[in-house]
């Protein structure tokens, strides 16, 4: 049988080849469809008798860390899409456009309550797989903190490259850093997912059953404090979502917000620091130091972090 094979650019890899080092048959292959060439990385659509697969190449050493991820996440039990195989660079995963048990999100999910139940309930065990992990001592090198990102020089580099070095938070932040680190280091810890949107979002779609969800793309996979992670899910949620996200999920430590509010702005500050047109997304963090909020949260966070420092060395 003829295989149908969409145009495909000369710089990857021959996808068939990627299907017999994964363990499958090229032969079986009914067609084969390039959805998505970007970042180093490459998505097919895989027709075989049996199903369609997606079929996804990470060959940089960071993009790689998602097969990890999928691989740990699975041994903590948390819930992910059906993995079929993988290689140290590719995954053959779930095609949600042909799964009879599951769906992609569509951008209207993201206001509708049962939607936000069944985000929270995923977030749930996530956070708490991640709490039950970290409490043991140990996890994955690639697994890393938002702040990692954080220090003197990165925060000046950022006020300098932003054309806001003459704003009093940028030094306020620069000074003090580590101690709202340090600060941060005596909140409990769990894994973040980092990066929810409606497109990484997978939906169960039999009538009559409870609404499940489960999220993928595990790229930016870390460590963080759970509301770094809740505020993260409902920036994006809207409407009757959101409580419903809360109610759900329950309460988080509200200290936490305390800390999070500017160091979530200055690592935003940072990270688009670093790219070659400024993102929309962190244009509230830009004027959160031109019109004082990002001064007035650290000094916030900054009267906290000495009071919850001081008191464990007491």
């Amino acid at each position: 049988m003829e295989i149908k094979i969409s145009e495909t650019s000369h710089n990857l890899p021959n996808p068939q080849q990627l299907i017999l080092d994964l363990g499958r048959d090229p032969a079986e292959i009914l067609a084969l469809e390039l959805l998505s060439e970007r970042h180093g990385h490459a998505i097919w659509r895989v027709t075989m008798p049996e199903r369609s697969y997606i079929l996804k190449w990470l060959p940089a050493a960071d993009a790689r860390t998602e097969i990890e991820s999928y691989l740990f996440l699975q041994r903590l039990g948390v819930p992910v899409l059906p993995l079929f195989g993988h290689t140290p660079q590719a995954l053959l995963l779930e095609d949600l456009a042909h799964s009879d048990t599951r769906r992609l999100a569509v951008e209207v999910d993201i206001a509708k309550p049962e939607i936000g139940v069944a985000v929270a309930r995923w977030y749930k065990i996530f956070h708490t797989a991640g709490e039950a992990l970290l409490a043991q001592g140990h996890y994955p090198s690639f697994l890393t903190r938002e702040t990692d990102a954080l220090d003197p020089d990165s925060i000046l580099a950022a006020g300098r490259s932003l054309g806001l070095e003459s704003y009093p938070a940028l030094q306020l932040a620069s000074m003090h850093i580590d101690l709202l680190k340090a600060a941060v280091e005596r909140l409990s810890f769990t894994l973040n997912y980092n990066d929810f949107y409606w497109t990484n979002l997978a939906l169960s779609h039999r009538k009559g059953e409870q609404m499940e969800a489960i999220i993928f793309d595990y790229h930016l996979l870390g460590l963080g404090m759970r509301y770094s992670d809740c505020r993260n899910v409902t920036g994006s949620l809207s409407g009757a979502a959101v409580p419903a996200f809360w109610d759900t999920y329950g309460t988080v430590d509200p200290r936490e917000q305390i800390l999070d509010l500017p160091l979530a702005a200055l690592y935003g500050l940072v990270i688009a620091s670093r790219m070659p047109k400024f993102p929309q997304w962190a244009e509230d963090c830009r004027e959160r130091v031109m019109n004082g909020m990002l001064e007035r949260d650290l000094l916030a966070a900054l009267e906290f972090s000495q009071q919850i420092c001081s008191e464990l060395t007491d």
